[in-house]
């Protein structure tokens, strides 16, 4: 018999059979969480330990039965196929709803149009869900921490702003990438991130440092999180950027809960136990705990 061949940007008229699993219900619950995910960030979560092949045919079933929908990435130089990034479709909205039962299903609210979105939004989505992702696999490991994780959407609804201390009558929104706590039995760590993709320029990210310092200096932080830890953690590019960013950083007076690494350390290191993260007194690397 003739095995059939799937289309590749649209789903097969007649799905292949299968039979969801408890890793399938996983994968779309992490689409929905995460809104945009490569094969590749979905592999780390579910099939680390076995192949890439094993993951791409439970991401086509899913696919072609129309649990997940996806988006077509350009190739930045122009040649081979496209890069499919899976987002969540109409019936994996359901299944989400009928996983977390009736009173979290009122608060799923999901349409199509979330998928339709600029390119630019959904690189800068695929960056932060590879840090978050780093931290997820950090805490799998040693099982002494939980992550609680709010993401831009979720920071933006508390309408947080400080007055600019540089320019009267103006005020900085204080927006990070991120929000996130790690907590254990003793101990209980603030963060937010900054994922830099060296689109921003100088003045724009010294801008940002400054809300942080007066954000933190008036006692709003610590008014709405109830504590005075934080470190704003800020991954990017290039070991070149990062020096930059750091320059920029140290001319704003008491930045000193910021924290630098790059993509690629992260990659390769413990995001939350190895000495990858460089402070801006330029001190040895240090770990987050």
């Amino acid at each position: 018999m003739t095995k059939t061949r799937l289309p590749r940007y649209k789903k097969a008229k007649t799905p292949p059979p299968m039979r969801l699993t408890d890793r399938d219900k996983r994968i779309v619950e992490a689409v929905y969480q995460l809104r945009f995910l490569t094969r590749d960030q979905i592999k780390k979560l579910e099939f680390e330990e076995g192949s890439m092949t094993a993951c791409q045919r439970r991401l086509s079933l899913l696919f072609h039965n129309g649990y997940l929908s996806a988006v077509h990435k350009p190739i930045p130089t122009g040649y081979g196929s496209s890069k499919r990034i899976y987002c969540l479709s109409k019936k994996g909205a359901d299944l989400i709803s009928y996983l977390y039962g009736e009173r979290e299903a009122r608060e799923i609210k999901w349409n199509k149009k979330q998928n339709q979105v600029e390119n630019f939004f959904i690189e800068h989505t695929l960056a932060i869900n590879d840090v978050r992702i780093a931290f997820l696999k950090a805490v799998l490991k040693t099982k002494d921490y939980d992550l609680f994780w709010f993401n831009e959407k979720d920071v933006k609804a508390w309408k947080e702003k400080i007055e600019d201390p540089e320019n009267p009558n103006k005020t900085i929104a204080i927006t990070p990438d991120a929000f996130f706590y790690l907590l254990g039995q003793e101990k209980k760590a603030y963060y937010f991130l900054e994922v830099d993709r060296a689109t921003e320029s100088n003045q724009r990210w010294r801008n940002k440092v400054r809300g942080y310092v007066e954000y933190v200096n008036s006692g709003k932080y610590q008014k709405r999180f109830q504590t005075s830890a934080l470190r704003v953690l800020t991954i990017t590019t290039s070991e070149e950027r990062m020096t930059n960013l750091i320059q920029t950083t140290e001319s704003v007076e008491n930045a000193y809960f910021f924290l630098f690494a790059t993509f690629e350390q992260i990659k390769e290191k413990n995001i939350i136990f190895d000495s990858l993260w460089q402070p801006t007194d330029k001190k040895d690397l240090t770990s987050l705990l």
